[in-house]
């Protein structure tokens, strides 16, 4: 029975990984700088799309159990040809001058930057783990992230808007670290991240200011995505351990090709 609910868990990881590389064992500080690229692989339009991500990662592991890490990314967001608004005076296709605040914001305006800090807090279940009385087919990690979002773009400088959010996720990982013949070893892993964000920014509406509700309005988003990645570790060096590793993610519901590099310390 034990068994079957490890499986179980291990299915259900693959909505699941936090960012960390974590060999057996490893106690120490991983360093970290990441690009992934927005392609569209059935859509219209180019393949390579102008949406980007780049993100730097500090964190500290302790005994392959339990770790800390702090991330700061930027984005940019610019997947359409042309883009459409509802104004007063109907549509409008001024990129500039309009901004749509609504769920899918990401998608349906211009060049849409997305400062990014967060601080997450991640526990590895692996094969030194004494919480069962058997080795595990499969390393597990549960995470929890929070952190905060700021927007900018034309439109919103020409609107003098300030547009901005919070955010939290849970993160659930699958990995297995696997030897090699050569001179570094791969640590495969699958990534599911659920997270909610509110975003704030300035009430539009034409009322006083005493008769607002508000001097602000926001809106939530759910959003869950999953990511697949394979690092390839290279064998003790003087500088540390490198790593390289590829990805692939659906985020906000378009394909991503990743790369991230880094160390461990």
């Amino acid at each position: 029975m034990k068994k079957i609910l490890l499986v179980i868990i291990a299915l259900f990881s693959f909505t699941s990984a936090q960012t960390h590389i974590v060999p057996e064992g490893f106690s120490g500080i991983s360093v970290s700088f990441k690009h992934d690229q927005n392609v569209d692989f059935f859509g219209e339009g180019k393949f390579l799309r102008d949406s980007y991500e780049n993100a730097i990662g500090f964190g500290y592991i302790y005994d392959a159990t339990l770790g800390i890490d702090l991330s700061y990314g930027y984005s940019l967001n610019n997947k359409k040809d042309t883009y459409s608004f509802n104004t007063i005076d109907g549509e409008s296709s001024s990129e500039n001058e309009n901004f749509n605040f609504t769920k899918n914001f990401r998608s349906e305006n211009a060049n849409v930057g997305d400062k990014t800090f967060s601080f997450g807090l991640t526990y590895y279940l692996n094969e030194s783990q004494n919480l069962f009385a058997q080795d595990l087919p499969i390393n597990l990690s549960f995470g929890l992230r929070y952190g905060t979002k700021n927007y900018s773009s034309d439109a919103l400088k020409f609107l003098d808007q300030d547009f901005y959010g919070k955010f939290y996720a849970f993160e659930f990982g699958a990995y297995k670290e696997i030897e090699t013949n050569a001179s570094f070893y791969m640590i495969p892993r699958l990534k599911l991240s659920v997270s909610t964000e509110k975003n704030i920014y300035n009430n539009m509406a034409t009322l006083p200011s005493d008769l607002q509700d508000s001097d602000t309005d926001s809106f939530k988003l759910s959003s869950t995505y999953l990511e697949i990645a394979l690092p390839f570790i290279l064998n003790n060096t003087s500088a540390g351990q490198p790593f390289i590793e590829p990805s692939i993610a659906n985020k906000y519901g378009t394909t991503h090709l990743g790369l991230r590099f880094g160390f461990l310390f």
